[in-house]
C-alpha cells in the first residue's frame, strides 16, 4: 500500500507553520504605506508560485542531468529545495518593499 505525502498529517503541519512564519517576515519586510494582511498576502502568494516554479524547474534539470537514484541523495535535495526557496523570498521582498499606489480613474 503506497501513500501521497499530500495524504501525511505531517506534510499538512509543515506547510501551516510555513504560512505562519511568512507573517512575522512580511511584516518586517512590507513598505509602510500597505496593509499588514495585504503584504502576508503578497509575500505568501508570490513566494509559493515562484519557488514551485523554480523547484519544478531544477527537478526536470535534476533528472535530465544527474544518473538514476542520485536525486535520493539528502544533500542534493537540500540543495535544490534551498536554491529554489531563494527566488521565491527575493520576490516576495520585492512585492511588499515597493510603494503601493493606486489612480482612480476619471
Amino acid at each position: 500500500m503506497t501513500t501521497s505525502a499530500a495524504d501525511q498529517p505531517v506534510i499538512w503541519l509543515i506547510a501551516l507553520l510555513a504560512l505562519v512564519a511568512c507573517w512575522p517576515i512580511a511584516q518586517a519586510l512590507r513598505h509602510k504605506k500597505l496593509h499588514p494582511l495585504a503584504a502576508w498576502l503578497l509575500f505568501t502568494s508570490l513566494f509559493v508560485l515562484v519557488s514551485a516554479a523554480v523547484f519544478q524547474v531544477l527537478i526536470r534539470i535534476g533528472v535530465a542531468v544527474f544518473p538514476p537514484g542520485a536525486l535520493e541523495d539528502p544533500g542534493l535535495a537540500i540543495a535544490i529545495v534551498l536554491l529554489s526557496l531563494a527566488p521565491g523570498f527575493a520576490a516576495g521582498r520585492w512585492i511588499v518593499r515597493r510603494p503601493q499606489w493606486r489612480q482612480m480613474t476619471k
